[in-house]
C-alpha cells in the first residue's frame, strides 16, 4: 500500500520541492495534497485521506503546532513531522506532547527527511499491525462469549461482557444459517454473511453461521437472508437455508432465540423456500436450549445423508449428556419425541415404511433414562433398517429402468414413458435413478444409444441415417451432435477414421 503524504508550508518553493521534487514512490509514498497554512491543512485533513502530515512550524494563521495538536485529539493514527529553523528549535520541544514523530532542521536536507519519513511509515506499519492483532482477539473474545450465552443459562455477570462488546440485546432477532448439504467447511458462507449483513454481528456454532439482527423489521431480515443467499449461489455454486427467530427483547432470551432459529431451519421440510421464520404452530419443541436445538438439527441432517455411524454416535453423546447433567425427566421425554418425529418426517421425505405411533406410546410411558435410551435406538434401528430395505428396493428399480431401456432402444424413451412402465412417478424415478447409477435418465439413455451405434457402425454397412432411427433418433443432425458430443467424432468419422501420418516417414 501507498502511504498518503500532506505537505504544509507557507513558502511556496519549499512546499513544491519537497511534493513534486522528491522520489517518495520509492519508499511507498504518494502525496496527496498540499496547503499553505495549518487552516488549510486542518481542512484538508477533514476531508481527505493523508497518514503522514510533514508541516513547517512557523506560518500565518494556525501554525505547525496547531496541525500537531489537531492530529493528536482527532486522529492519532496519523503521523506528523515537524520542519524546524535554529530559532525555534527549543519552542519545538513543547510539541512532544502531541506525539510528533521527528523534527527536522531547515534547511531540509533531503535524506534527513526521507529517514523522517520511513521512520514514521514503519511506526505506522506496526500499530496497524497491533491494531490487527488486538481487533482479531477481540472477535475471537466476542464470537467465545456468544457461544457460551447461546449454551448456558443467562446469568447478571453477563451484562458487564455485553457492554464490553457493545452488544444491547433489547431488540433483536437471531438467525441460524446453514449450507446445503449440512457440512464443516462454512469459511465461505461466513465471509459472505460478514460482508453482506446489515445492523447485524455473526459468530460460528457448531456447523451454522448465527446472526443477530438489530432490527425491529423482520421483512429486512428476510431481504438480507434472500440477498446472502444469491450471493453465495452465484459465488460458491451451493446453497443455503436460514431459519429466523421470533422478536426478542432481553439478553435472558438470547438462549431461546437461537433454538428458535435452529428449529426454524428445519421448517425448510414444509417449504421450497431456503428461509423460514419460526412458528410455534408448526414447531414443538418448546422449552428446548439451543444445544438440543443443534443435537436434533444435527440428527436430522446425518440421517438425511444416510451417515447412520455418526448418526448412532451422537444419540450416545445425547444420552450420555442427559445422564451427566441429570437432565429434567420430562424434558428428557420431550426430546426423545422430538427425535420420533424427526425419524417420522425422515420417513414419509425419502417415501419409506411409515414408523409405528406404538414406539411414541414407548416413550410416554417409560420410567427411566435406560428405558428412554432403549425406546430411541429401537426407532433409530427401525429408520436405519427401512432405508436399508429402500435401498434395496431402489437398486431393483434402477436395474429394471435400465432393462427396460436397453429392451426398447428404438422407442422414443422418456422419462414419464418409463415411469408409467414401472408404476411409479416420474419424479422419483428421476431421482432414484440419478442417486443410484450416479448418471441422469436422460444421460443414460443417451450412452446406451450411442454406445449401440458405435457397435452399429462398426460391425454394419448401414446407412448413418438408419443407424440414427435404430437406436431412437428421428433426427439424423441432432444423433451426429449428441454422437460427437459424446464420442468427439462425427459419425463418418468414427466408421471411416483418418489415416494416421507414419512418423517413420519424417513428414
Amino acid at each position: 500500500m501507498a502511504f498518503k503524504l500532506l505537505i504544509v508550508d507557507d513558502e511556496s518553493t519549499m512546499r513544491k520541492g519537497i511534493a513534486e521534487f522528491m522520489n517518495w514512490n520509492s519508499i511507498d509514498c504518494e502525496v496527496a495534497g498540499t496547503a499553505a497554512d495549518g487552516l488549510e491543512a486542518i481542512a484538508f485533513l477533514k476531508k481527505h485521506a493523508a497518514d503522514i502530515i510533514i508541516t513547517d512550524i512557523k506560518m500565518p494563521g494556525a501554525d505547525g503546532l496547531d496541525v500537531a495538536k489537531y492530529v493528536y485529539e482527532n486522529c492519532p493514527d496519523k503521523k506528523v513531522i515537524l520542519l524546524t529553523g535554529y530559532a525555534d528549535f527549543e519552542y519545538a520541544q513543547t510539541a512532544i506532547q502531541y506525539n510528533v514523530s521527528a523534527f527536522i532542521l531547515k534547511p531540509t536536507n533531503k535524506k534527513e527527511l526521507f529517514e523522517a519519513v520511513e521512520t514514521a511509515r514503519d511506526q505506522l506499519v506496526t500499530s496497524m499491525h497491533y491494531f490487527h492483532i488486538a481487533r482479531e482477539e477481540n472477535a475471537f473474545l466476542k464470537e467465545q462469549f456468544l457461544q457460551k450465552l447461546t449454551d448456558q443459562p443467562y446469568s447478571p455477570a453477563f451484562q458487564e461482557k455485553l457492554e464490553k462488546f457493545d452488544l444491547c440485546l433489547d431488540r433483536y432477532y437471531v438467525a441460524a444459517f446453514r449450507l446445503i448439504p449440512y457440512q464443516d467447511d462454512i469459511t465461505s458462507l461466513k465471509k459472505i454473511i460478514i460482508d453482506e449483513k446489515e445492523h447485524a454481528y455473526c459468530y460460528r456454532y457448531n456447523n451454522l453461521i448465527i446472526t443477530i439482527y438489530f432490527l425491529d423489521d423482520p421483512d429486512q431480515i428476510l431481504q438480507n437472508c434472500r440477498e446472502i443467499e444469491s450471493i453465495m449461489r452465484t459465488l460458491d455454486s451451493r446453497e443455503i437455508s436460514a431459519g429466523i427467530s421470533r422478536l426478542h427483547h432481553t439478553p435472558a432470551a438470547f438462549r431461546q432465540a437461537v433454538s428458535e432459529a435452529i428449529q426454524a431451519l428445519t421448517l425448510h421440510f414444509y417449504s421450497q423456500d431456503h428461509i423460514a421464520l419460526f412458528s410455534e404452530e408448526k414447531t414443538e419443541n418448546d422449552g428446548l436450549s439451543a444445544e438440543n436445538s443443534l443435537d436434533l438439527f444435527q440428527f436430522e441432517n446425518l440421517l438425511l445423508d444416510w451417515q447412520f455411524q455418526e448418526a448412532e454416535t451422537l444419540l450416545r453423546n445425547i444420552f450420555v449428556k442427559f445422564k451427566r447433567d441429570f437432565v429434567n425427566a420430562q424434558d428428557v421425554k420431550n426430546i426423545c419425541a422430538q427425535l420420533y418425529y424427526i425419524c417420522s418426517r425422515i420417513a414419509i421425505k425419502k417415501e419409506l415404511t411409515p414408523l409405528s405411533t406404538d414406539h411414541l406410546n414407548t416413550i410416554r410411558r417409560a420410567n427411566d433414562i435406560f428405558a428412554l435410551e432403549q425406546a430411541v435406538f429401537e426407532i433409530f434401528h427401525a429408520i436405519r433398517l427401512s432405508f436399508s430395505d429402500a435401498a434395496t428396493t431402489q437398486r431393483q428399480l434402477t436395474e429394471k429402468a435400465r432393462k427396460y431401456i436397453e429392451e426398447n432402444i428404438a422407442d422414443d424413451l422418456s422419462l414419464e414413458q418409463i415411469a408409467e412402465h414401472l408404476h411409479i412417478s416420474a419424479s422419483h424415478l428421476s431421482r432414484t435413478f440419478k442417486k443410484n447409477a450416479d448418471i441422469s435418465l436422460t444421460d443414460y439413455i443417451n450412452q446406451v444409444r450411442i454406445s449401440k451405434a458405435r457397435e452399429l457402425l462398426r460391425s454394419t454397412d448401414i446407412y448413418i441415417y438408419a443407424i440414427s432411427e435404430m437406436v431412437g433418433y428421428h433426427d439424423a443432425t441432432y444423433f451426429s451432435s449428441i454422437f460427437k458430443k459424446l464420442t468427439g467424432v462425427s459419425p463418418s468419422e468414427y466408421r471411416n477414421p483418418l489415416p494416421q501420418p507414419d512418423p517413420s516417414s519424417g513428414s
